[in-house]
């Protein structure tokens, strides 16, 4: 299967850059880009398709960087409050057992039912 999904990686490679080289096969036409300090003169129309391309991409990838930087910000600062909460949680639950008297736990003992000895147990004494 491994064999399989790579062949299907090398052909896909393989039919870009046949698709690359058809495209620039067809705008090989010089144009003159004219940008607001600079001016580039006879370059070809594919190889400005491609560097618009790349440029795309280039911030694309930089987007996504910095989108997954503040993302693990948040995060941290979320597992900290979450660690927070849990542990207040465990001091209010840990408070409410402490309120406990021993004394009450002592009354209410007293009405619970004790295991008479007495009963037989399989028909003996």
């Amino acid at each position: 299967m491994k064999l399989v999904k790579k062949l299907l990686f090398i052909l896909v490679i393989a039919l870009i850059a046949v698709m690359i080289s058809y495209f620039a096969r067809m705008n090989d036409t010089n144009v003159t880009l004219n940008l607001i300090f600079v001016s580039v003169k006879d370059i070809q129309l594919w190889l400005l398709s491609l560097f618009c391309f790349l440029a795309g991409v280039i911030f694309s990838v930089l987007a996504v960087f910095l989108d997954i930087i503040f993302m693990s910000g948040k995060e941290r600062k979320l597992l900290k409050e979450l660690k927070k909460l849990k542990s207040e949680l465990s001091a209010i639950r840990n408070e409410k057992l402490d309120n406990i008297d021993e004394s009450d736990l002592s009354e209410n003992s007293e009405n619970l039912p004790v295991k008479d000895e007495s009963v037989e147990i399989n028909g003996q004494n």
